[in-house]
């Protein structure tokens, strides 16, 4: 048993030594041949695998620590640059590979590695071909291999990346690379054990560290890593996107200090979770064209917790500092914005919406400061430019949680100049904002490009807002304490404009919920306004405004109309107050060949309780001062629409001149004076476009002047006066206590031409067409009664006219004081000027009621002296006319008119006074006048030469009128219809006069006659046929001639005798016979001596039964033969026997005839001067054919005629 132990350690030991001996020859191989066959082995491997030559300067194994080395390794390019190197790789292995059947290395450091990568073209780098090379491996179905590498280790660490494909070549370093990795293993006992890595370098200068705690190959494949990179330059990496940004980036920097955890496992959603900070510094950003985008000086994001797969992003905070955005939009409209966003491609169609994750944010802190934004817009004509600077925004616990509210600030400048201040909170979740803010300084003429579509010159002005709003889901939008103010508003348009001090709106608010809009206050102070209305009509203020297009006033079709149609509460509004104050408006009508201009000065405006869509009477105040002192005021309440307004209107030295451009263009004279003052409370309402309502007020023009056409003096007055008037619209009613009319004067003017300065002042248009004739009326005759006692007139026409019972007008009464009537002749070869003065009286109880008169009392006088009345009753107001009126004028003084008696007349006037009474009745359109007219002491003068002056008698005229006192008395009456278009008094009136001097020359006797021979026929005297004795009607019409003619001392008679030839001389023997008888008488009372004192053959009477005796008388004196007895005697005849012989031996011959024709006016001259008074020398005889016929063919021939002879 002893040798059996023996041999067996006899062979143990053998064992030993040989297995000694073999360790020792295993372990001098492996230390001194296998790292050299190793070396040339790889060197061989590599160069074949990589057609590259490869370099290794040692290779060595530890076998007691397992420990390889590897050194000077190093793989050239093909041209012989580096490829990659490393100064030296150890790796140690782990006994514990052996139990643990899996590849187990303690410890790998690899030092000084460097790597020179190339990209040659897309896809192609310098070791591309390498792979080309390598066979593609069959997949082996079996076991995975176990393998645990720990302690991993590289150090200093350099890669070099040459692109030569992006952007004309890039270059990309990574230097001073440390990585340290505790282990990497798929053991299943390490599979759930964290790996902490650490790596470090600076890639392209940047600082990179990355820690981490991992599980990477673990189910759950939880990873958690720190990435720490700073200012690493971002502009060339960007040439590595898969799409070329529309923005390019031409400098950043990007730093990052963040943890990042990842989480993956079957049970649960993937989780990826950053916290940390992310910095940008001088970012700049660049359109093509090299046109800046964005410039961000640094920009730094603050994350407490970001899920990002969870949809939560909770930052600590974001700060901007220095931020500047370039914001651009071209003449399309196209915003810069759309070029950065990427194109769809085409045929792509959008896929439907899919329920989005709610996405939670929340973010404590936001800070953007001394940020600034160039904005240029194109698309306004003319372009925009503006750059809004220092904008500083702080945003405190913003979080979209539900009810979370966050708070925010804001403010900014544009241009430098204006600044906007705002602040407030606002919440996501429900959507909410409270905000208030701030705006000064807004130059309105730098936002003129957007105004200019809607205006067509700038606006200038500054604009300064403070304003409170909100935004509430369930209650909309809504603005508080609205203030608005515009200083310095101005605008131009032409040659016009205006300027306003200062626009205030104040205490305004809106709530969208209830469509309501309030303001408190509108003020508009110290406002300068001037504008036209031009030729066309058009006010000049309205060129500011672009002219609507076609398709703009084009009426909408009725389904835009349906849609337009608002939904919900209709928008209301109201304005408190509307103030406009010291304003001063210049108005300019160019519509008129020479412009009227009108100014308002200190005008102030007050409109209270401005509201609608229902209105509300709204309380109204207005003031201002017209031209140079004029004032205009209300004070009442307007309703806009219907409107209605109540009040007060006050107008007090308004110049009416101002406003003759407005009178009718038929005016043909000027207004160069007078000033309106009114009062006036007014209630007037618009009603079915018709005004109603009612006025009350006084009202008076002062100091007014007018001219007519040639400027002379026309109408001026020192004050007309309406006292307590008041009435209304609908029907119309007017009723005035008092009107007084004071300091009058009017001219009267005949001008060179022969027309009136009152015939053209209102110009007549040219009728359409020529209106029928119409039938004269009769002309006035100069009897006793001038005219007969009715007229006969033209049927009256068809006069338009408003009923009386329409309108009710009264007139408590009218006074005149001290009235002036001048009156001028210029168109006589002498100018003629005549004035009346003192014209003053009263006319009461005008009313236009039918059965009421206005009492008239008016009185005056001409040159100061001669005194005119007018008194009685009338009603110009009712339907048709009423007057009756009583006209007084006495003593006027003639011989100042002798130009007119000198020109038409042809003789001067020496004396005269006129006198008139007046009578007029006009009723029922009926006229009924008196014209009694005396004219006392009336002396022509010395005769003056006129190519105007009449052929009539006027010296005989005026004898024939002018009684033995040296006065005329004229009755003129005068009937006829006013509703005459053909009839005038006055016309009438001279009608009459002339006729007058026509009868006169024509039939002097007959107008002596109606004068004052009781309508006889002053003409003629008849005579029996052979007579020359007046019968008694005959002597009776010579007495009543002899009186006229006597009451006329400058009228004389020619008397010529006529006779008839074929009755007179039948006649004329029966008269011859008839004397012879009454002289046989005559001397038998001579011879008894029984003759009566004044006796005489031609008066003597002879009885019926005396005729017998002085019959035979005259018969015994006959010469001729005559019948005897048979004595011879002569025998007795019969008185018929003996008349008859006597008669048929009377011999009546030429001379016989002329005789008779002489008695006769020796008769008629001798029964005027002793029976008629008449003296000698008014009587002459004349002499001519006495057989002449009378111009009445129904007078005798037998006759006296009479002429009349002015002295």
């Amino acid at each position: 048993m002893f040798t059996r132990c023996s041999e067996v350690l006899v062979s143990r030991k053998k064992y030993i030594l040989i297995t000694s001996a073999a360790l020792v020859f295993l372990l001098l191989f492996i230390v001194a041949i296998l790292p050299t066959i190793v070396r040339i082995k790889a060197v061989e491997a590599l160069e074949e695998s990589t057609g590259r030559k490869a370099r290794i300067e040692s290779v060595s194994f530890n076998p007691f620590t397992l420990t390889a080395t590897v050194e000077g390794f190093a793989i050239e390019e093909k041209e012989g640059h580096p490829f990659i190197a490393f100064r030296r790789l150890q790796a140690s292995l782990s006994p514990a590979s052996i139990f643990r059947r899996a590849l187990i290395l303690s410890e790998v450091t690899l030092d000084t590695p460097t790597v020179s990568l190339v990209r040659n073209a897309p896809n192609r780098f310098n070791f591309t071909d390498i792979l080309e090379k390598q066979p593609k491996k069959k997949e082996e179905k079996g076991s995975t291999l176990r393998f645990s590498l720990n302690n991993i280790s590289i150090r200093n660490g350099s890669i070099d990346f040459d692109d030569r494909i992006v952007g004309g070549g890039r270059k990309h370093t990574i230097r001073v690379l440390n990585v340290d990795i505790p282990f990497i293993s798929n053991s299943p006992y390490l599979a759930d054990k964290y790996i902490d890595p650490r790596i470090s370098a600076q890639v392209n200068g940047a600082p990179f560290t990355f820690a981490g705690k991992l599980k990477p190959l673990s189910k759950s494949l939880e990873t958690s890593v720190h990435v720490g990179l700073k200012r690493l330059d971002l502009p060339q990496y960007l040439a590595y996107a898969p799409v070329k940004p529309p923005a390019e980036l031409t400098s950043g920097k990007l730093t990052v200090d963040l943890d990042i955890a990842y989480r993956i496992s079957a049970d649960k959603k993937p989780e990826l979770l950053l916290k940390g900070t992310t910095r940008l510094d001088a970012v700049s950003i660049d359109l093509p064209g090299k046109k800046p985008l964005a410039r961000v000086p640094a920009l730094e994001v603050k994350a407490a917790s970001l899920e990002v797969l969870a949809k939560k992003f909770h930052f600590d905070a974001v700060t901007a500092e220095g931020l500047e955005l370039f914001v651009e939009r071209d003449r399309q409209g196209a915003w810069m914005f759309s070029r950065l966003a990427p194109s769809a491609p085409e045929g792509d169609k959008p896929k439907a919406a899919e329920p989005a994750e709610k996405t939670e944010v929340v973010l404590p802190s936001l800070a953007v400061t001394n940020a600034t934004v160039h904005f240029r817009d194109e698309l306004p004509k003319g372009g925009f430019n503006t750059n809004i600077s220092e904008i500083n925004l702080a945003a405190k616990n913003f979080s979209t949680a539900p009810g979370a509210q966050a708070a925010y600030q804001l403010s900014l400048k544009a241009d430098g100049e204006a600044a906007l201040k705002t602040g407030g909170t606002f919440s996501a979740s429900p959507v909410a904002v409270t905000s208030s803010i701030t705006l000064t300084g807004l130059k309105i003429q730098r936002i003129w490009p957007y105004l200019s579509p809607y205006l067509t010159a700038p606006l200038q002005g500054t604009l300064g807002l403070t304003t409170e709003l909100g935004y509430r889901a369930e209650e909309g939008l809504s603005l508080k304490k609205g203030d608005l103010s515009v200083a310095g508003l101005a605008a131009r348009y032409g040659k016009e404009g205006f300027d306003l001090a200062l626009l205030q709106v104040s205490g305004t608010s809106f709530r969208q919920k209830e469509n309501r809009l309030e303001i408190g206050d509108i003020r508009l102070a110290q406002g300068n306004i001037s504008l036209s209305k031009e030729a066309d009509g058009k006010l000049s203020i309205m060129s500011l405004f672009p002219a609507p297009s076609a398709a703009a006033t084009a009426p909408a079709s009725k389904a835009k109309k349906a849609k337009a149609e608002p939904k919900g509460r209709p928008f209301s509004y109201v304005v408190k107050q509307t103030r406009l104050e010291k304003f001063n408006v210049t108005l300019t009508d160019k519509t008129f060949e020479e412009p009227p201009r009108f100014t308002l000065r200190n005008a102030n405006l007050t409109l209270a309780n401005l509201q609608g869509p229902k209105f509300q009477p709204s309380p109204l105040r207005f003031s201002t001062t017209y031209g140079k002192g004029a004032t205009l005021r209300t004070n009442g309440t307007l309703m806009p629409v219907p409107f209605r307004y109540r009040g007060s209107i006050g107008i007090s030295r308004l110049p009416i001149s101002d406003f003759e451009p407005y009178f009718p263009e038929s005016f043909n004279f000027s207004v160069i004076g007078g000033n309106l003052d009114t009062s006036v409370d007014l209630d007037l309402a618009l009603k079915d476009g018709k005004a109603v309502g009612s006025f009350r007020g006084n009202a008076g023009v002062r100091d007014f002047h007018s001219i007519d056409i040639t400027e002379q003096d026309l109408l001026k007055w020192e004050s007309l006066q309406f006292d307590a008037f008041q009435g209304t619209f609908a029907p119309f009613t007017l009723s005035i206590r008092e009107v007084a009319l004071n300091d009058v004067y009017s001219r009267i003017i005949i001008r060179k031409d022969g027309t009136l300065n009152l015939q053209d002042l209102v110009r007549k248009e040219p009728e359409a067409q020529t209106a029928a004739p119409v039938a004269p009326a009769a002309q006035a005759a100069p009897t006793a009664q001038a005219v007969p006692s009715a007229l006969p007139v033209a049927a009256p026409g068809t006069v338009a006219a408003t009923s009386a019972s329409q309108r009710q007008i009264s007139v408590g009464s009218v006074t005149i004081q001290n009235g002036t009537l001048a009156f001028t002749d210029n168109h006589l070869p002498q100018t003629f000027n005549s004035t009346f003065y003192n014209l003053g009286g009263r006319v009461s109880g005008l009313t236009s009621e039918a059965s009421k008169f206005a009492d008239v009392d008016l009185r005056g006088n001409l040159e100061n002296h001669s005194p005119m009345q007018i008194s009685g009753r009338l009603n110009p107001l009712r339907d048709d006319l009423f007057v009756d009126l009583k006209i007084s004028f006495r003593d006027i003084e003639l011989a100042p008119v002798t130009p007119y008696s000198g020109t038409y007349l042809g003789y001067a006037i020496d004396k005269g006074k006129l006198f008139l009474d007046l009578k007029y009745l006009i009723e029922k359109k009926q006229l009924t006048s008196e014209n009694k007219v005396f004219i006392d002491q009336f002396t022509f003068g010395k005769k003056v030469d006129s190519e105007q002056a009449t052929s009539l008698p006027v010296r005989l005229a005026i004898a024939l009128l002018k009684d033995r006192n040296g006065e005329i008395h004229l009755d003129l009456p005068v009937t006829g219809r006013t509703d005459d278009p053909q009839f005038s008094v006055w016309r009438l009136i001279g009608q009459v006069l002339k006729n007058l001097l026509v009868k006169a020359a024509t039939s002097p006797f007959a107008l002596l006659s109606s004068i004052g021979g009781g309508g006889q026929d002053f003409s003629m005297v008849s005579f029996e046929a052979g007579s020359s004795v007046l019968s008694a009607n005959e002597a009776k019409k010579l007495t009543q001639l002899a009186k006229v003619v006597a009451d006329r001392p400058g009228l004389k008679l020619e008397i010529k005798g006529f006779v008839d030839k074929g009755r007179d001389p039948e006649g004329y023997r029966q008269e011859l016979l008839a004397r012879k008888v009454r002289n046989e008488k005559f001397l038998l009372l001579v011879k008894e001596q029984q003759v009566k004192e004044g006796e005489n053959s031609e008066t003597v009477q002879v009885t019926p039964e005396e005729y017998s005796k002085f019959l035979k008388g005259v018969y015994k004196k006959e010469k001729f033969p005559k019948p005897r007895n048979a004595l011879g005697m002569v025998k007795d005849l019969p008185d018929n026997e003996m008349k008859k012989l006597i008669i048929a031996n009377t011999v009546v011959g030429e001379n016989e005839l002329q005789a008779l024709a002489r008695e006769r006016a020796a008769t008629v001259i001798n029964y005027l001067a002793t029976q008629g008074g008449l003296p000698a020398e008014k009587l002459f005889q004349g002499s001519g054919d006495i057989y002449k016929a009378p111009e009445k063919e129904t007078a005798g021939r037998s006759r006296v005629e009479f002429s009349a002879i002015a002295r």
